[in-house]
């Protein structure tokens, strides 16, 4: 069994071969980080174009093709000549543009219900191949078509991608058309209309079902999860009152009854985790069972197979692999606490131990976590091209070394980069972080840098920042409250303070500094000390200070030369008329009096 010391030799080995890595992949040679950007990030070729493809849309070589679908379904995939600029195609019909054109053709020969155009009937189709131009033209006929529809028309382009002749195209294009087109027209007869419907009910129905039946299984599971916490919040005060009336008594062995505790209290964690694992499995099984539900039910309808497949599929790929790596992070945790129980039983069972056991497991699984789901998450982006697959491999070693190199580290350059991209403050903005107040003297991913009024350089981690307040984003504002005496004519106070901070912001010196001086002004306050006026003067950031200074000034001797008194605490003496006294309280006043 490994000892503390040498269990903490190895975790600083793989973090120096962590850091080692890193280092390599950093600081390699111009020459092999060359080859690697051009192997992971190729450049266009001069042949094509670096403008971004639509969605469906591939090029091979000079060629561009897309599909043609129906009911949700690619029947085939046409071709058209590489279009370099769509924002000028010029005469160039783009291939996207004309799958759109071929998919128009067939959903015109399935009317809306209750429409007045004539209902095909799926006995009757025939999709038929005519030359026009030299060209194949795939039309459809009916007996409820007064004329052939034309379809599509087969070019040499799509002989060209196809690697075939047009004719041979045209017939496997005609079958394929044939068979799907039946089979379209069958789905949208009223009489299957209402089969899927009681289909989809009962799916429904059956889904509600077993949604019950499994949430009262979860809901059972989390009562006993509840009483397990219980036991294991009294096995741990029962523990800690042995340990510490044992002060400092040689460590227990796993026969005592301090260390038969320890043991059960590791079970019961092992326990609690268990039965957190069954009923996360049990949410993400309700959860998958009702997107497989409605995936199944938006796929019976042909107007809604598209949404089925398009919109509903994503999702479910994605819960889907959330619910993989989810599990994988839960078993995960449940093989960490056997193996720290296992570690555990070599060790002196006191109570720092059973603390820094629990720090280790609680560093181990959070290094597990954003290793397994940061692997989730470029699997996901690699699965729905929004990464190259070839990242997919290098993005997992670098996550992986970073994780096991510094949690911490991590969780200070993940909230610095959030910063800098929210712009939540700026080098030289003032700002307010918790109760620490200052100017932003320095900024970076992993420290910010405060210098406060009394001159001190505060460095906080980008990690503890989780509130802040700016005082000099875009524009600032200078509260200023001046209070008069009581007595004095209100209106010519505040006409005073009014035409003082007019005159300011007219001054050539102060008007670039002051954006505004009307947006709040009046009486704020009435008070045995006086009344206090309040304006508010927009500024520019990080001038509030020197406009209150100033204006603070102004106001000052424009006060003394209208004879306005400021607000000073007030106090009257109330005396009863002397001969309406008697004779004791005339003596007492008098007395007081001298």
């Amino acid at each position: 069994m490994l000892s503390p010391r040498r269990w903490l030799q190895a975790l600083r080995r793989v973090i120096l071969v962590g850091l080692t890595l890193i280092t390599v992949l950093l600081f390699s040679p111009a020459m092999a980080a060359t080859s690697v950007v051009a192997q992971f990030f190729p450049l266009p070729t001069p042949e094509g174009s670096s403008e971004i493809l639509p969605v469906d849309v591939e090029r091979r070589g000079t060629l561009e093709s897309a599909g043609v679908q129906l009911d949700g379904q690619v029947l085939f995939r046409i071709a058209s000549p590489m279009v370099v600029n769509r924002a000028e195609v010029g005469t160039q019909m783009p291939v996207e543009v004309r799958a759109r054109q071929i998919e128009s053709n067939l959903q015109r020969l399935f009317p809306d219900r209750g429409a007045t155009s004539a209902q095909l009937d799926p006995e009757t189709l025939q999709v038929v191949i005519e030359p026009i131009d030299n060209y194949p033209v795939l039309f459809v006929r009916d007996a409820g078509l007064a004329e052939a529809r034309v379809l599509l028309t087969v070019t040499n382009t799509d002989a060209q991608y196809h690697a075939t002749s047009e004719t041979l195209l045209a017939e496997q294009w005609q079958s394929i058309l044939d068979q799907e087109l039946r089979q379209a027209l069958m789905l949208r007869q009223p009489e299957v209309m209402q089969q899927q419907l009681m289909t989809t009910v009962q799916v429904l129905a059956a889904t509600l079902g077993l949604t019950l039946v499994l949430w009262l299984i979860r809901l059972q599971l989390g009562r006993y999860q509840n009483r397990l916490y219980q036991r294991k919040a009294a096995e741990s005060a029962l523990f800690e009152a042995h340990h510490q009336t044992r002060n400092n008594a040689s460590a227990p062995d796993q026969t005592s009854p301090l260390g038969q505790g320890a043991y059960y209290h590791f079970q019961l964690e092992r326990q609690l985790h268990g039965v957190r694992l069954v009923r996360w499995l049990l949410f993400w099984g309700t959860a998958s069972l009702w997107a497989l539900a409605t995936a199944y039910s938006l796929n019976l309808f042909p107007q809604t197979r598209q949404f089925a497949r398009t919109i509903v599929l994503a999702p479910v790929v994605i819960l889907f692999t959330w619910f993989v790596v989810g599990l994988i992070d839960k078993l995960i945790d449940l093989g960490v606490d056997r193996f720290i129980q296992k570690f555990a039983k070599g060790q002196p069972l006191t109570s720092t131990n059973l603390q820094r056991i629990n720090t280790i497991a609680q560093v181990i699984k959070g290094v597990k976590m954003v290793v397994v789901y940061i692997v989730g998450l470029i699997w996901v982006l690699q699965w729905l091209n929004l990464i190259p697959g070839s990242v997919l491999a290098l993005g997992t070693l670098v996550a992986l070394v970073i994780s096991f190199a510094a949690q911490n580290l991590v969780k200070d350059l993940v909230n610095g980069f959030l910063i800098l991209i929210e712009d939540q403050f700026r080098i030289g903005d003032v700002v307010i972080i918790g109760d620490i107040d200052g100017f932003v003297e320095n900024l970076n991913l992993r420290i910010t840098q405060l210098r406060n009024p009394q001159g001190q350089l505060i460095t906080l981690p980008n990690s503890s920042i989780t509130h802040v307040r700016n005082l000099t984003r875009h524009w600032s504002r200078a509260t200023l409250d001046f209070e008069v005496a009581y007595n004095t004519d209100i209106n010519r106070a505040l006409a005073v303070v009014r035409e003082t901070a007019d005159q300011m912001a007219q001054d050539p010196q102060w008007q670039p500094l002051i954006l505004d001086t009307h947006e709040f002004f009046g009486v704020q306050q009435i008070s045995h000390t006086g009344i206090v006026i309040q304006i508010w003067i927009k500024t520019i950031p990080l001038k509030q200070w020197l406009v209150s200074m100033e204006f603070r000034r102004r106001v000052k001797i424009a006060f003394d030369q209208h004879h306005i008194q400021i607000g000073a605490p007030r106090q009257i003496w109330l005396q009863e008329d002397p001969q309406a006294l008697g004779p004791a309280q005339q003596q007492f006043y008098s007395s007081s009096g001298d």
